[in-house]
């Protein structure tokens, strides 16, 4: 019976990513214009903002607050345009997830394989939850005042302060800033849904791939196993054979799986890395740039959970390549510890060709600049700080 792995660890990936068109399945005119409607209600919000240099009159402290939110909403928007643009190779590697799943006959093997699967999808539902709860928080933070108004009216109205905030910040009208916090809210929300359900999706993606280097290294064990070494014949040479074939073949699919990926999505991601380091250098240098925090502890607030928000995705994204890096390298050891030496001089040559190939440090690379990893993660974070230091030594 062949179980399917979209219904068996992508589910909850598709109910988020079906609505807006960006689930990696059969193309039709009506998912293109879903897509399409999403990736241009995305824009017109960063549209909007860009567009408030041009009309307002520009101090240096009204383009930072533009441009801290400014990047937060293209932070948002490019998973799901390149989830969009790219949606033929997402489709190919969840196929090849399926293929390869299909191909496994070992118990322990199916096992491996879906440790990786489940574990990636109790992050997505972790996540999603976190997500459910943060959007029914914000939603009450900013209605409620209206209901107060229709349920408790008095003299001064309970929504003035949310007036306030949004025609100062974004120095619209007064009869406008309805339509701008709606607009506004409603693009954040559509944007962190996809962006969780992309980024989920992605991570995944790699998860899957880890659990391909880890049944390479199965494979590699079973291979060399004493059993097999103690009684050498021809046969048992045959099954040794058999299995170091079979474990680098896994583990050339793991390596090209995870770079196809990487390669398919590198131009856009090249942007997002640039683009959350200069958001959350805007946001942190807004924090500090505002007088009487205490009196302003809203917009305090929404600054600092967005640099809060961006360490956790950099953190997450960075975190997945080191997963890759370590499960490729215990390829390496595994190869060097096992009792290579007890094989017959054929066999050991062949397994000092797996050393040479393994020895070298498999990585991901985002536009050969980034090498996605906790080491990135800690580059990013520092350059961040870098370009807030200079933006604050310079105010």
């Amino acid at each position: 019976m062949t179980i399917c792995i979209e219904k068996r660890f992508f589910n909850l990936n598709r109910l988020l990513l079906l609505p807006f068109g960006l689930w990696p399945g059969k193309k039709t005119k009506f998912t293109l214009l879903q897509g399409t409607l999403l990736c241009s209600f995305l824009m017109s919000s960063i549209a909007f903002l860009l567009s408030r240099l041009f009309i307002a009159e520009c101090s240096f402290d009204f383009v930072v607050r533009i441009f801290s939110s400014t990047t937060f909403y293209v932070m948002l928007a490019i998973p799901s345009i390149s989830f969009w643009i790219n949606r033929r190779n997402i489709k190919y590697l969840l196929d090849q997830v399926q293929y390869i799943y299909d191909r496994l006959k070992d118990r322990n093997e199916i096992a491996i394989y879906d440790k990786y699967g489940y574990i990636a999808k109790h992050i997505t539902i972790i996540v999603t939850v976190l997500l459910a709860c943060g959007l029914c928080f914000s939603f009450v933070i900013l209605y409620w005042p209206y209901v107060l108004d229709a349920v408790m009216p008095k003299n001064e109205s309970y929504a003035l302060r949310t007036m306030e905030i949004v025609t100062k910040y974004f120095k619209v009208s007064e009869k406008y800033y309805v339509l701008v916090l709606v607009h506004l809210n409603m693009a954040c929300s559509v944007g962190l849904i996809t962006l969780i359900a992309t980024g989920t999706m992605m991570m995944s993606y790699f998860k899957h791939a880890c659990g391909m280097f880890e049944i390479a290294s199965y494979r590699i064990e079973q291979a060399m196993a004493i059993e097999l070494l103690h009684i050498f014949d021809m046969k048992n040479e045959i099954i040794i054979y058999r299995k170091i074939i079979c474990a680098v073949d896994i583990h050339r699919k793991a390596m090209e799986f995870a770079k196809c990926f990487v390669t398919s999505i590198e131009g856009s991601f090249f942007v997002l890395v640039i683009t959350t380091v200069l958001c959350m250098s805007f946001n942190l240098f807004r924090v500090f740039q505002i007088e009487l925090p205490m009196e302003k502890m809203e917009e305090v607030l929404l600054h600092l959970l967005s640099v809060m928000l961006i360490l956790l995705i950099m953190f997450l994204a960075n975190n997945t390549g080191q997963e890759i890096i370590d499960h490729s390298n215990n390829v390496y050891v595994i190869t060097y510890n096992i009792s290579w030496y007890l094989a017959p001089i054929r066999i050991q040559k062949l397994i000092l060709f797996l050393l040479q190939r393994s020895n070298k440090i498999f990585t991901l690379s985002i536009g050969g600049l980034f090498t996605i990893s906790l080491e990135c993660f800690a580059t990013l974070v520092s350059a961040s700080m870098s370009y807030f230091t200079f933006m604050y030594s310079m105010q």
